[in-house]
C-alpha cells in the first residue's frame, strides 16, 4: 500500500522518525533510515519530539472520534424513536417541573392555545378574550399583541416557514398576519 504523502510531509516524516530513533538509541535503525531515505547530516532540532506529539494527538482525536460516533449514534436513535430517548428518561422529567423559568402573564381570559414559532424563538398564546399574544420564550420578553377577533380565538396556527400567523375565533372569521 502506497502512501498518500507530499513530499514536503515524507520528509518530515522520516525526519521525525529519525529524530524518535537517535533519542532512543536505535543507532543501526537510524542508519538504516538515513541511508535508504538518502538524508545526510544530524536532525534539526525543530523535529526534536515531533513523532511523540503527532502520535499523542493522533491517540486524543480517535478518542474523539469515538465520542463524537456514540453522541451520533444516540442522536440518529433519539431521531428514530423520537427525541428525546425516552429509555434514558422517566416519565417524571417529561413534564416540567417548578421553580418556572418564567411565568407569561397578560391575557384576561383562559388560554386556548399555545405555540411555538418554526424558526424564531416566539411564542404565540391565544385567547378567549379575543387577542392573540407574541412573546420571546428564551427572554421571557412579552413581545406584542394581535388584536382583530370580537370573539374567543378558538385555534392559531403557522404556516411551514413561520412567515404567517393564521388564527380562527368564535366570531366565525379566520384572520391571517405577517410576522
Amino acid at each position: 500500500m502506497k502512501m498518500v504523502l507530499s513530499q514536503r510531509q515524507r520528509e518530515e516524516l522520516n525526519k521525525a522518525v529519525a529524530d524518535y530513533l537517535s533519542s532512543n538509541g536505535y543507532l543501526n535503525a537510524l542508519e538504516g533510515l538515513k541511508k535508504d531515505a538518502d538524508m545526510p547530516g544530524e536532525v534539526e532540532r525543530k523535529y526534536g519530539g515531533l513523532l511523540e506529539k503527532k502520535w499523542t494527538s493522533v491517540i486524543r482525536l480517535q478518542k474523539k472520534v469515538m465520542e463524537l460516533e456514540s453522541k451520533l449514534s444516540e442522536a440518529e436513535k433519539e431521531f428514530i424513536e423520537g427525541a428525546p430517548t425516552r429509555a434514558k428518561r422517566s416519565p417524571t422529567e417529561w413534564i416540567p417541573r417548578p421553580p418556572e423559568k418564567f411565568c407569561l402573564a397578560g391575557h384576561r381570559a383562559p388560554v386556548t392555545k399555545v405555540i411555538f414559532h418554526p424558526v424564531f424563538s416566539l411564542a404565540v398564546s391565544s385567547s378567549e378574550d379575543a387577542t392573540i399574544k407574541v412573546w420571546d420564550y428564551e427572554t421571557g420578553e412579552y413581545e406584542r399583541a394581535l388584536k382583530g377577533h370580537t370573539d374567543a380565538v378558538q385555534d392559531i396556527a403557522f404556516d411551514q416557514s413561520g412567515k404567517l400567523l393564521v388564527s380562527c375565533s368564535a366570531d366565525m372569521s379566520v384572520k391571517t398576519v405577517g410576522l
